[in-house]
């Protein structure tokens, strides 16, 4: 009776229509969700508690009816012969029965959770679920973590939170089945699997305790034909796995099983579990695996004695009093780090003017053409005005300081922010059609990231042609030429924003426009561009 009411509470909660989108993207928002979260295990807790009252004197009235059959039962004949229990027979039956039965209806009233629709509360979309799977992936094959560490709650070896159970590995194993990924479907149901054995075992072994709860009908349903899709694509050894689970189970089940059609001839299958099924070519490709190693840190770039870390008096003469701490990464291409270019207070400021503003980032590879979401990035951004509030006034005043460029034609502050598993693949800055910038402005000819935020693990900023990663610190600047001195594209500065892995990523993007930078960084007597041309190609 319990598990009913319980039932009928929940149907109405869990039907109902998801008002979230892209939560799945960054983590601005995502507090909405454990707000909801709260709130209703409030909500319940209080319904259970006012219920478990109730459930206890329905308990009273139950054990004693129940006594009352136990002495019937003993000499019926008897019992039926007094006209007491015959009168209480009848009432029982014409009366107490159709009481109890509508309080058990009332308690299930009591159970409805419709009125959370009324407080506004925030629940997330199949796109969200789907996206956090994803990541989840993604992280898993980024940074080669293993799938059993992460189902542990463990990231590069740090505990960061629960595990998982077997029925959060079978969801994840799942979702992924009908995304196609059908490699990583393979080591999320063997994990969920084997943590369902560890899971009956420890049941076995403390057969004194509460019993533990097994796959239900529904659960088990979904594994059976989870089972029967995967041999029909060949991958026999694990829907054998998942089918000796379902028969463990329910051994009725048996007589269900003709799997497949014998006819059918099952795809060849990928031994790299790693790779989706799914992924495009440039996924596949060996740029794509550097671009992951440097991300990993697993690339040791020569030392070049070249490099410096030092004080650099800019081109303002306030910086020969307060120098800035330059931090050289490449010189051809340049690339460097200002340290502490932005204080915590003016960060702060700009986040909370950037939050209520944030969109799912997207991208537009055609000219003219729509922006739109993409899995090639996940991120949520907003654009500033510069003029809107001084900080960000002050920044551009800063950047100009440290480079000599003229900020006159930059595009409007880019405020980003990347959740677990949030990340850019490798892209160039710069525009390779003419049609997708303004002729009066030019091609963007530099970057500045401004990093607004520390990242636990991920998150970094990676070259993958030049070896080098960047991590986020706090109020640093990151910063780039995109362009030769010739104004040609320089294809070494292909970059990315690595998954991150645990914490949250803020940035601020400056884009420089090319026009009126002809004295501060004035073209050479020759061309320079050709250095960069093998780069244009992707292996």
């Amino acid at each position: 009776m319990w598990k009913y009411v319980l039932l009928i509470g929940l149907m109405s909660f869990l039907g109902q229509e998801s008002l979230a989108s892209d939560y799945f993207s960054s983590v601005t928002g995502l507090e909405e969700l454990l707000h909801t979260e709260d709130y209703l295990t409030k909500e319940l807790r209080s319904k259970v508690n006012g219920i478990r009252i109730s459930l206890q004197q329905l308990e009273g009235e139950l054990s004693s009816i129940e006594k009352e059959h136990s002495i019937a039962a003993t000499d019926s004949e008897n019992y039926l012969t007094n006209p007491v229990n015959v009168y209480r027979l009848m009432k029982r039956l014409h009366t107490d029965w159709s009481l109890m039965e509508g309080r058990v209806q009332l308690m299930a009233e009591d159970m409805n959770f419709n009125a959370t629709r009324e407080y506004g509360l925030s629940f997330p979309s199949q796109e969200d679920v789907e996206g956090a799977a994803l990541a989840l992936v993604r992280l898993q094959s980024t940074y080669k973590l293993d799938v059993a560490q992460v189902a542990a709650g463990i990231l590069n070896g740090v505990k960061y939170g629960s595990d998982m159970s077997w029925q959060d590995c079978f969801e994840l194993g799942q979702q992924l089945f009908e995304m196609e990924d059908y490699n990583n479907t393979k080591v999320w149901l063997r994990e969920s699997m084997e943590r369902l054995r560890r899971h009956s075992s420890s049941a076995h072994a403390h057969a004194h305790s509460p019993p533990t709860s097994g796959p239900d009908t529904v659960t088990l349903n979904k594994m059976e034909a989870t089972a029967k899709s995967l041999f029909q694509l060949g991958d026999f050894d694990t829907a054998y796995e998942l089918s000796q689970r379902v028969l463990q189970f329910d051994p009725k089940r048996i007589r269900n099983w003709h799997l497949g059609d014998k006819g059918a001839a099952p795809p060849v299958e990928n031994d790299d579990v790693g790779l989706p099924k799914h992924s495009d070519s440039y996924n596949l490709s060996e740029e794509f695996a550097q671009y992951e190693k440097v991300c990993r840190g697993e690339v040791n770039p020569t030392p070049r004695q070249e490099l410096r870390c030092r004080y650099s008096q800019g081109h303002h003469p306030y910086r020969l009093l307060v120098p800035l701490k330059l931090e050289e990464h490449s010189l051809d291409p340049y690339v460097v780090t200002f340290h502490d270019m932005l204080n915590p207070q003016k960060i702060a400021h700009l986040r909370e003017m950037a939050v209520p503003r944030m969109r799912r980032s997207t991208v537009n590879s055609l000219p003219g053409g729509q922006n739109k979401k993409s899995s090639f990035r996940v991120s949520k951004n907003a654009w500033l005005e510069y003029e809107s509030h001084p900080t960000m006034v002050g920044m551009l005043q800063d950047l100009k300081d440290a480079t000599g460029l003229d900020t006159t034609f930059c595009e409007q502050l880019q405020v980003a922010n990347y959740g677990v598993g949030g990340h850019y693949e490798p892209h160039w800055d710069f525009f390779r059609d003419p049609s997708h910038y303004p002729a009066e402005e030019g091609n963007r000819i530099a970057t500045a990231i401004f990093y607004l935020s520390d990242v636990e693990q991920g998150g970094a900023t990676a070259f993958p042609f030049l070896d080098i990663v960047v991590k986020p610190q706090l109020g640093n600047v990151l910063f780039w030429y995109n362009l030769h001195r010739s104004l040609d594209m320089d294809y070494r500065t292909k970059h990315a924003g690595c998954p991150v892995l645990k914490g949250s990523k803020w940035i601020g993007n400056v884009w420089i426009h090319e026009v009126t930078q002809t004295f501060a960084r004035p073209c050479d007597v020759f061309r320079d561009h050709e250095v960069s041309l093998g780069y244009d190609i992707i292996k």
